[in-house]
């Protein structure tokens, strides 16, 4: 499809908590996806021609989801169920598979190149593999193109009659910001910013920034550890430090209180995928300039 990086210029949607426990609309077909970032997308292609289910409600963490007994059976009646490579999906493809062997699986990061998930403290990854990539793909303007194709063309298998209204929806998607926050980044280039989980590379990488993760493997450092990140971030100069509601803040609190920062959090994970972007964009400018 095309390789212009495609944006809605505006998505301005309601917030998405997990459907799949309430009542359906009546009338429309069904769609699955895993996390509150593509039912915003979707429905910014879709319009209202789709009841659209998250697996992921907002506030839950992917990381320690489990598909609930009403879900696995509404996935039967499913038209698709749209993945974007967060790790939870492996074990429930495994789950769903031969239940519903004839359910359309449309893998929305099919053509995105991932990063590798950071092992190290300071940004710095591992000298060997873990075989781990990172899946917050949605995060990086650059790849929302293909996420959004990708969607395009689910949406026009699922529903071959509308097929021409999907594909004006996606053609009328346009550059929103990019722009902007590249010209107000661009003077940070190689800066550091601190965050509890490392949901934020790509982004970091589409602007030349340093994501350094507090958490280690998945875990909250040790005391020792601990006090090498707030020495580091004294000689980085930061004065904020990135949390996400989906994690405890108990170490950012205590990198924040030793460097005399704070503690500012964002959501990785919600539905409104643009004005999230520009969100991180005016945090990190903000924290920049103090």
């Amino acid at each position: 499809m095309k390789g212009t990086i495609l944006i809605l210029a505006a998505l301005v949607l309601a917030g998405c908590s997990d459907q799949t426990d309430s009542v359906s609309t009546p009338g429309k077909p069904v769609i699955f996806v895993s996390i509150p970032p593509q039912a915003g997308l979707v429905k910014a292609i879709a319009g209202d021609a789709f009841d659209v289910r998250v697996l992921v409600g907002e506030g839950q963490s992917p990381h320690a989801y489990e598909p609930t007994a009403r879900q696995l059976s509404a996935l039967g009646d499913a038209k698709a169920l749209f993945t974007i490579g967060v790790p939870f999906e492996k074990s429930l493809l495994k789950k769903i598979g031969p239940l519903y062997p004839e359910l359309p699986i449309i893998e929305t990061d099919e053509k995105i190149k991932k990063r590798s998930m950071p092992h190290a403290h300071h940004g710095e990854h591992c000298s060997h593999d873990h075989g781990e990539t990172d899946p917050h793909v949605w995060l990086d303007p650059r790849q929302l193109d293909e996420i959004l194709w990708k969607i395009c063309e689910g949406l026009m298998q699922a529903d071959p009659e509308n097929a021409q209204q999907y594909r004006i929806a996606a053609e009328k998607m346009a550059l929103h910001g990019l722009v902007q926050m590249d010209a107000r980044l661009e003077k940070h280039k190689g800066a550091r910013f601190y965050v509890f989980h490392p949901s934020f590379g790509y982004f970091a990488d589409a602007y030349g920034l340093i994501q350094v993760p507090i958490e280690l493997d998945g875990k909250a450092p040790s005391p020792r550890q601990l006090a090498d990140l707030i020495e580091q971030a004294q000689v980085d100069g930061v004065k904020v430090i990135f949390v996400q509601k989906q994690f405890p803040a108990d170490s950012a609190n205590a990198v924040a209180k030793a460097i005399g920062g704070a503690v500012v959090h964002l959501d990785p994970l919600a539905e409104d995928v643009v004005a999230n972007l520009q969100q991180i964009a005016d945090a990190l400018v903000s924290s920049y300039n103090k």
